[in-house]
């Protein structure tokens, strides 16, 4: 059997080492959760540099570039460059069908 223990017979903690207890908690677990964040939104900061967007102007002006019929081969590689199409992959014959 068990024996039951009265509130009265354990130790009474102070408040000083409850204290003690979340600084030690703080001091242990805090540094730690603070680098994860800041590499964390230094890798979202990063990222969101590195890939600018492109302005809704420019994208409109290289669609209508390559959809025009007599614009110049120039402006052609141009906005197919502008809107990140890749016109340097050769493609086979046989798979085109008519």
């Amino acid at each position: 059997m068990t024996d039951l223990v009265d509130v009265d017979e354990l130790p009474k903690t102070g408040s000083s080492e409850r204290w003690r207890t979340i600084a030690l908690t703080t001091i242990r677990f805090g540094p730690p959760i603070i680098s994860i964040v800041c590499a964390i939104m230094a890798g979202y900061f990063t990222s969101m540099t590195a890939k600018p967007r492109l302005p809704a102007d420019i994208a409109a002006l290289a669609v209508s570039i390559l959809k025009s019929g007599d614009a110049p081969v120039e402006m052609r590689d141009w906005a197919a460059d502008a809107l990140g199409i890749q016109t340097d992959i050769a493609m086979p014959a046989k798979s085109i069908r008519q």
